[in-house]
């Protein structure tokens, strides 16, 4: 009798947890979730967040020649290889722009790369501010990296990215910055949720950010 009536209190305890996530879940049903999550990609995508770098910068220096240098650096390191990857998807050789298949991202890398390290050199021959130099140097040590890593795993560069704008925030504006760094378990959540990348490879790439980052920064100081 006491076994039984413990099996009922436990049927009836598992149906109260049940319910209580059930109404959890409720409060943000899954489409939202998913629309939520396909947002927070698209706003943190590795083009918009890189865009954002350089135009914190540009905003730092607050002079016209660092606004046009950045015009320059989106230009060569963004607009061109999102080109190329449209082009890509257009042409059926890319599944979408977020390219989650690890094959199909080496073309772009090496085009990306091509594009990093023309600016890099058109920025130190013509005496480009040193932030936007450190800036492109930034981009083509990680893209380089990712080629590498790409050939053998898939590693998020959305949380790279995000990671690289978070630190560079918090170098230039301090604590007013945190809004950046609360960012990036926000995108690690939405690759992970929507299962372009596993826990592990959010974490790597959010690693990845730091590593190359930080030694520029102080070289660049």
């Amino acid at each position: 009798m006491i076994e039984k009536q413990q099996v009922v209190e436990m049927t009836a305890l598992s149906k109260e947890e049940l319910s209580v996530e059930e109404v959890a879940l409720a409060v943000l049903p899954q489409p939202r979730l998913q629309r939520l999550a396909y947002w927070v990609s698209q706003i943190g995508s590795p083009p918009v967040t890189g865009a954002a770098s350089a135009i914190l910068i540009a905003a730092f220096l607050a002079t016209a020649s660092a606004w046009q240098w950045a015009s320059v650096y989106i230009a060569l390191t963004i607009l061109a290889p999102c080109i190329y990857i449209v082009w890509l998807v257009q042409t059926g050789k890319a599944v979408d722009f977020h390219l989650p298949n690890r094959e199909q991202r080496i073309r772009p890398l090496l085009f990306s790369l091509a594009t990093a390290i023309v600016t890099w050199l058109l920025f130190e021959q013509m005496g480009a501010p040193r932030l936007l130099q450190m800036l492109a140097v930034v981009n083509g040590v990680q893209t380089a990296l990712f080629l590498v890593i790409t050939l053998q795993w898939k590693i998020s560069l959305h949380c790279t990215v995000a990671t690289i704008l978070s630190e560079l925030a918090f170098a230039l504006l301090g604590t007013s910055a945190i809004p950046f760094t609360m960012s990036i378990p926000l995108i690690a959540w939405s690759r992970v949720y929507l299962d372009r990348h596993t826990v592990s490879q959010t974490i790597a790439g959010i690693l990845l950010g730091i590593v190359i980052l930080t030694p520029a920064r102080y070289y660049y100081a």
